[in-house]
């Protein structure tokens, strides 16, 4: 009767050296040839990149990130059950000596109110169009408002327009400094 709890005891303190052992720091540092660490300088692991949206041709807008993974990015952006269901790339109305800005758009609804997030995107070379992780990132909530516009101003957005002038209904934006879009995507 004795000898079962003293094996039980034993095998426990077994159990808590192995994990102690265990966790142990046993990893090494890489070395060059030369002596010194391989580090990688700047800010390259901090910053994730920019994420490859749009490509226009003479005829054509090709999106280089399918449409259905931009709405499943919008809706974990959103984090509150928005459904997002169109997605669309929008040249915004800029001056006759502004650049050309574009902005990535999701719209869809929240308990039957209208939601809609836009994103501004930067231009690369050969019209390839690109979402930073520091875009800022526009969001409309309609209030009794069926559908709500973005208010553009020499290629910026400045405010919102409800579609309906229905009495008490309001199209509220909220202006955030960075977005997550696709840092919360599962790694494949």
């Amino acid at each position: 009767m004795k000898l079962f709890p003293r094996l039980l005891g034993l095998g426990l303190l077994s159990i808590l050296v192995l994990l102690l052992v265990m966790s142990c720091e046993s990893t090494k540092q890489a070395t060059s040839e030369f002596g010194s660490p391989n580090r990688i300088k700047g800010e390259v692991i901090a910053k994730p990149e920019s994420r490859q949206i749009v490509h226009f041709t003479d005829s054509s807008t090709e999106y280089n990130t399918p449409r259905s993974e931009l709405a499943q990015a919008f809706i974990r952006q959103f984090g509150d059950g928005t459904v997002v269901d169109k997605i669309q790339v929008r040249k915004a109305p800029t001056g006759p000596d502004e650049p050309i800005s574009y902005y990535l758009i999701g719209m869809g609804l929240r308990n039957g109110m209208f939601r809609a997030m836009a994103l501004p995107l930067t231009a690369g070379g050969d019209n390839t169009y690109y979402l930073r992780p520091t875009a800022e990132r526009y969001t409309i909530t309609g209030q009794g408002c069926p559908m709500c516009f973005f208010n553009f101003e020499n290629g910026r957005i400045v405010g919102t327009t409800c579609g309906e002038k229905v009495g008490g209904s309001t199209c509220d934006l909220k202006v955030d400094i960075n977005n997550s879009l696709f840092s919360a995507a599962p790694v494949k």
